[in-house]
C-alpha cells in the first residue's frame, strides 16, 4: 500500500491515471499530454505506477500501452472505505469517528468535543455540553451559537454545567 501512496503523491502520475481512466493509451499518446516533459521522464512515471500496481503496461506490436489495473484500486477502495464509513462530515469541520465509539465516554476527548462543536454534529447531541466562559451560558453541540474555542469548557451533563455556574442557552434550550 505504501507504493500506491508514493505513486499517487506525484501530480503528474495522478494526471496519467486520469488519462488512462478514459481509455488505454500508448506511451507516446500519454507523453503528448505533457509537452514540457521528456519521454524518458514519462517512462519513469509509468514505471512507478506499474511497480505500485496501479497500471499494467503491455506490448502490442512495437507499441507499449498503459491501462489501469483494477486490483490496486480495489485495495485502495477497501482501505479508504473504513474511513468513509465512519460518517458523513458536516460542514467545514466535519469529524470522522466510528459511531461505535460514540457511546464510549473515553472517546469524548477535548479535541473530539471541540470538533463536534465546530461541525455542529448532531451525533453528539446530549453526550456533552458546551459552556461559554464569556457569556456564562451552556449549550448543546448543535447550537447555532459560535463561541471562540478558547472561551469554552466542556461538561458531560447539564447538571455539571449548572453546578459550574452556567445558565441554559435560550437558543438551543439544553
Amino acid at each position: 500500500m505504501a507504493d500506491v501512496f508514493k505513486a499517487l503523491a506525484e501530480p503528474v502520475r495522478r494526471s496519467v491515471l486520469d488519462l488512462l481512466a478514459r481509455q488505454p493509451l500508448n506511451v507516446n499518446q500519454i507523453a503528448d499530454h505533457f509537452p514540457a516533459m521528456s519521454r524518458p521522464a514519462i517512462s519513469q512515471h509509468l514505471t512507478v505506477l506499474e511497480e505500485a500496481g496501479l497500471i499494467k503496461i503491455y506490448k502490442a506490436g512495437r507499441e507499449r500501452y498503459g491501462c489501469l489495473h483494477r486490483h490496486a484500486f480495489d485495495d485502495l477502495q477497501a482501505w479508504l472505505g473504513k474511513f468513509l464509513a465512519l460518517g458523513v462530515p458536516v460542514g467545514e469541520y466535519g469529524i470522522l469517528l466510528n459511531p461505535e465509539n460514540l457511546s464510549d465516554a473515553e472517546a469524548l476527548t477535548q479535541p473530539v468535543m471541540l470538533q463536534a462543536m465546530l461541525s455542529r454534529d448532531a451525533r453528539f447531541d446530549g453526550r456533552f455540553y458546551i459552556a461559554v466562559k464569556t457569556t456564562g451560558i451552556y449549550c448543546r453541540p448543535v447550537c447555532s451559537a459560535s463561541p471562540k474555542p478558547e472561551n469554552v469548557l466542556f461538561f458531560r451533563t447539564s447538571a455539571e454545567a449548572v453546578k459550574g455556574g452556567f445558565r441554559a442557552c435560550k437558543r438551543c434550550k439544553p
